[in-house]
């Protein structure tokens, strides 16, 4: 009679453990993991790879949750092997779970490079990503250029309109200053009234444009 205990069969999907867990995908979609280490590895996967590139689209979302799903089973097949046994300790077929794993593994591979995220798309969005700000940077360049321009000229008209007035003062008596309204008070109230306010009306609206350059730039 053989009393030999029968050995338990490999299971790759679920553990011994009856108890699901239900997480969300970045489309907010739910899919079951199947242990508590399973849920945090999902959390921080989910939070890194949303933090770190950039979703334009629901098919882009869609492709990061086929990813994320791809690589926990990766995961769980790389803990399952480094241990030789299941979660809750049950026994694996190593082979078959390591045939498995080779082939999520590449699987992983080819949709990370659909996804731009191998080491070509990543090197591809930084080199992309510097021509963009280098552009921007040249275009920032030539507005502040033309608004130095817009200053000069305006400083430039402005002192030589005071330059008339002061001319006109120094060539007549009181009474014509006064008709000509180039009095010394006159002068002060033209610099005061329209030759600051008029200068600082450029610097005041370039201001506005310079507020959404820091914003772009950081």
């Amino acid at each position: 009679m053989d009393n030999t205990t029968p050995k338990p069969q490999p299971n790759l999907g679920r553990t011994v453990s009856p108890k699901r867990r239900i997480v969300k995908g970045a489309t907010e979609n739910p899919y079951e993991v199947i242990h508590d280490i399973e849920l945090d590895w999902w959390a921080n996967a989910k939070s890194k790879y949303l933090s770190q590139y950039r979703f334009d689209n629901i098919a882009d979302l869609q492709d990061l949750d086929r990813l994320l799903q791809s690589e926990l089973l990766s995961y769980r097949w790389g803990y399952w092997l480094a241990n030789e046994a299941d979660y809750d300790g049950a026994s694996i077929d190593e082979k078959q779970t390591r045939d498995s794993l080779g082939k999520k593994e590449t699987e992983i591979r080819l949709l990370k490079k659909h996804m731009g995220m191998d080491r070509k798309g990543r090197i591809e969005s930084e080199t992309q990503s510097i021509a963009d700000y280098l552009s921007t940077l040249k275009k920032r360049a030539k507005e502040f250029g033309i608004h130095r321009n817009n200053q000069v000229v305006k400083v430039l008209d402005l002192f030589a309109d005071l330059e008339t007035y002061i001319g006109l003062h120094d060539r007549t008596d009181d009474q014509e200053r006064a008709e000509l309204h180039v009095t010394e008070d006159d002068i002060m109230a033209w610099i005061r009234e329209t030759a600051i306010p008029e200068y600082q009306e450029i610097d005041d609206e370039f201001r506005k444009v310079q507020t959404y350059w820091i914003r772009e730039v950081n």
